[in-house]
């Protein structure tokens, strides 16, 4: 099953055998048969097939046997690929193959280790609950008291302590997002007699435990690649095992992302982002940053929170071409309501604003007057708002020694929260991979200036309207303090 609720593997008549990856020289290998006292002679792409009933594809394959003789895998995966149900076949097979066996899971927070990977077990076990056996709790599945599996969050690294058996697999699920401190609790884990570790995730970051087992680790990690290009959906462009990724989603994002984009290769590809030093936003933060229609905790939506804060609306206005006029509006650190409208007349644009606005009863707009949005700020202003005329090649109001105009300084500033994580979006495929590909440079004095919207269109990329909506959403004009006179003399 996905993480969207849709099977990854269904009843088959026939298995497709895959050949093992190859195995590089140097890397820290298990040799066959050096396991512990199996319970089961099959091998998991076996005990998959046989005792589970599910059909695989090779790179499903290919990672079971890698997590059969390899001490370490890392798997970086696309999205829908099957990765989770990969693993859940992986903790059902140690425990029932290796007595004794302790197998522990982790995610980056509860949530995830209990709806994703252990949803998926569940699922599993149904299937074959009488020839697996044992109790099989919310998160535990347990066989004999020496024989088990269990999920923990990794929100504490002392969970990882006073676990001992010659028989150990961590699945750390969703490894991107794992923190340091988790990762040397399983290292910990890993002096046992006969450890296996599994990492599974998406390429999002660029640093981190996930990210070192491809690069600096690599030479002790059996390393895998789960692309959608590859996946048997895509590749035959036909439904060959359902819930996998498929050549339409794939066209779609190739449509909406670029194929070029950082998006496309983590989230398609499933390979590191190509990230520079003139990408703006890391895509593992922007993933943080993002929620869907239910799932923002609790208590956390602005609308639920005691206390006043300020509703800001951001606008940035269509100039031209398949241009977009886009309403973000936020209420203090979280974005309530985005909105897409076409057309160019300034009274068309500005009742539309006047709509959208009327709804949160913004204490500022901030709206580009670049072009037509001049007379949409005019229009505004007329009907009472308290509204800020954003100029993007404006003087920089609050970032005079880092930024080279107010354009620059927007996103610098929108960068920093995500950074810091000191805002919320909604999951938007559109505004994320805009977020995404903003690109930086510095010019001859050393100031930042973000890429033009002319750069990026030869780039093969949209007008980033939604991305630029955000950015005047959070963008406060008001003057600071005046900087001393020694600043202002030694970098102005």
């Amino acid at each position: 099953m996905g993480r969207n609720g849709t099977d990854v593997g269904t009843t088959v008549s026939k298995s497709s055998e895959a050949g093992l990856a190859g195995f590089e020289d140097g890397r820290d290998f298990r040799p066959s048969g050096e396991s512990g006292s199996p319970a089961s002679d099959s091998g998991p792409v076996r005990f998959a097939h046989d005792t589970l009933g599910v059909r695989l594809w090779s790179k499903q394959e290919e990672v079971l046997r890698a997590v059969e003789r390899a001490r370490r895998v890392a798997v970086k995966s696309g999205n829908g690929l099957g990765k989770d149900f990969t693993a859940a076949v992986a903790v059902l097979w140690y425990v029932h193959a290796h007595d004794p066996a302790i197998v522990l899971s982790t995610a980056p927070t509860f949530r995830q280790v209990r709806h994703v990977l252990w949803r998926q077990i569940h699922r599993l076990y149904r299937n074959a609950s009488d020839t697996l056996g044992g109790t099989m709790l919310d998160t535990r599945w347990e066989v004999a008291e020496d024989r088990y599996a269990m999920g923990l969050s990794a929100s504490d690294a002392d969970q990882f302590q006073g676990f001992h058996c010659e028989n150990m697999f961590v699945v750390v699920d969703e490894a991107e997002g794992v923190a340091e401190p988790i990762y040397e609790a399983v290292e910990a884990v890993m002096t046992s007699a006969h450890p296996t570790l599994l990492l599974i995730g998406n390429p999002t970051t660029t640093s981190g435990g996930f990210h070192r087992a491809f690069h600096r680790e690599r030479g002790i990690y059996e390393t895998i690649t789960m692309s959608a290009l590859e996946s048997p959906n895509v590749a035959e462009g036909r439904i060959v095992i359902p819930g996998l990724t498929t050549a339409a989603w794939v066209e779609e994002r190739r449509q909406m992302w670029g194929a070029g984009s950082e998006l496309f290769r983590a989230r398609v590809t499933g390979e590191f982002p190509d990230r520079g030093e003139d990408n703006l936003i890391a895509i593992s933060d922007i993933d943080d940053a993002a929620y869907s229609p239910g799932e923002y905790p609790a208590g956390e939506y602005p609308a639920a929170t005691d206390g006043y804060e300020p509703v800001v609306v951001g606008v940035d206005v269509a100039r031209f071409g398949p241009d977009r006029s886009v309403v973000v509006t936020r209420r203090g650190n979280v974005v309530l309501d985005l909105r897409v409208f076409h057309g160019f007349a300034t009274t068309a644009v500005a009742g539309q604003i006047v709509a959208a606005a009327r709804d949160r009863h913004p204490d500022r707009l901030n709206v580009d007057e670049t072009g037509v949005g001049s007379g949409v700020v005019d229009i505004l202003r007329e009907q009472g708002f308290a509204v800020y005329g954003f100029n993007g090649s404006a003087a920089p109001v609050r970032e005079q020694v880092i930024c080279a105009n107010l354009r620059a300084e927007g996103y610098w500033t929108l960068a920093r929260r995500f950074r810091e994580h000191t805002i919320r979006i909604p999951r938007d495929a559109e505004l994320i991979a805009e977020l995404a590909s903003l690109r930086y440079r510095y010019n001859s004095r050393g100031k930042v200036l973000m890429e033009s919207k002319e750069d990026m269109k030869r780039r093969g990329l949209p007008s980033p309207d939604k991305a630029d909506a955000l950015m005047l959403a959070f963008l406060d004009p008001e003057q600071p303090a005046e900087m001393p006179r020694w600043m202002r003399d030694l970098f102005l």
